[in-house]
Formats: C-alpha cells, structure tokens, sequence
C-alpha cells in the first residue's frame, strides 16, 4: 500500500499543529486512518486511497487557509 503521502499530512500536522487543535487534528488522522482500513478490508486500488490522502491533505490547507503567493514571472 503506498504511503508515500502520508509525509506532507504529517508536516502539516506538526507545524500547524496549534493552529489546528487536537480535535480537528483527531479527526483528520481518524479520517485517514478509516480510508485506510476501507482501502485494505475491501481491497480496492491504491490509487482511490492516494486520492484521498490528497484530498484530506487539500482540506487541511483550505481548513488553515494556507493560500501561497504564486509569481506570475
């Protein structure tokens, strides 16, 4: 089962990590550890569960607002 994403969710969870709070950071690792049980009970592609990884990774950013200054050249 590839976890290589399982990087940048922890990252985010240790530097915003009071930002965040306990209870949002529980329910966040709860999530991910659900969609991994479900990943691996049911058996599906590992690419459903990266995708999910990635989603909760984007709501986690989006729950920060994170929002990085991209130039334009």
């Amino acid at each position: 089962m590839p976890l290589f994403l399982l990087l940048p969710l922890a990252v985010i969870s240790w530097l915003y990590r009071h930002e965040l709070g306990m209870r949002a950071l529980g329910i966040y690792w709860g999530l991910w550890a659900l969609g991994l049980t479900v990943s691996i009970v049911s058996g599906v592609h590992p690419g459903f569960f990266i995708g999910f990884e990635c989603l909760l990774t984007v709501a986690m950013l989006i729950h920060l607002g994170v929002n990085p200054i991209v130039p334009l050249r």
